[in-house]
């Protein structure tokens, strides 16, 4: 069944998430909790984007940067002031993954008509569109590329 226009939902909620560069736009049910830093425990033969593992209820839950994915070569991206928990989007053979963020969320309402007109695709592996939502800019992330990532690693 195809959602037209009048089926779709007239606002989003959604967190701008600080990262390294512009923040990420993603929407409340893509994330399952944001926690404080934990060291990630480092893999053997990682690529540097996978961070290492942390426990998180119980779940080991490999850590990515989104930055080092895009750019190997960016300063700090190892260490984040937070973890966003990822709820799963079907690529990864396990339902979570967290992603290191570098501050406090915001919750964002986004309507559709106001998503500015820097919307364009990026050459970026991790990130899918660059986009101006309540006047700010923003990167929505490619969770699919990140996911398949994952899954050729682990």
């Amino acid at each position: 069944m195809d959602i037209t226009m009048a089926e779709a939902p007239e606002q989003i909620a959604s967190l701008l998430i600080p990262m390294i560069g512009r923040p990420l736009l993603l929407p409340n049910v893509a994330i399952a909790e944001i926690v404080t830093w934990d060291e990630p425990e480092k893999t053997d033969d990682a690529p540097p984007w996978m961070l290492g593992t942390v426990d998180w209820r119980g779940i080991t839950l490999p850590v990515v940067s989104l930055e080092l994915m895009n750019n190997d070569e960016i300063e700090d991206a190892n260490i984040g002031q937070r973890l966003a928990v990822i709820n799963g989007v079907g690529e990864y053979k396990n339902a979570f993954y967290a992603i290191s963020v570098q501050g406090i969320p915001r919750l964002v309402r986004v309507f559709p008509e106001e998503l500015g007109n820097e919307e364009s695709a990026t050459e970026d592996q991790a990130y899918d569109m660059l986009v101006m939502v309540s006047g700010e800019r923003a990167v929505i992330p490619d969770l699919v590329t990140v996911e398949r990532a994952l899954n050729n690693i682990i």
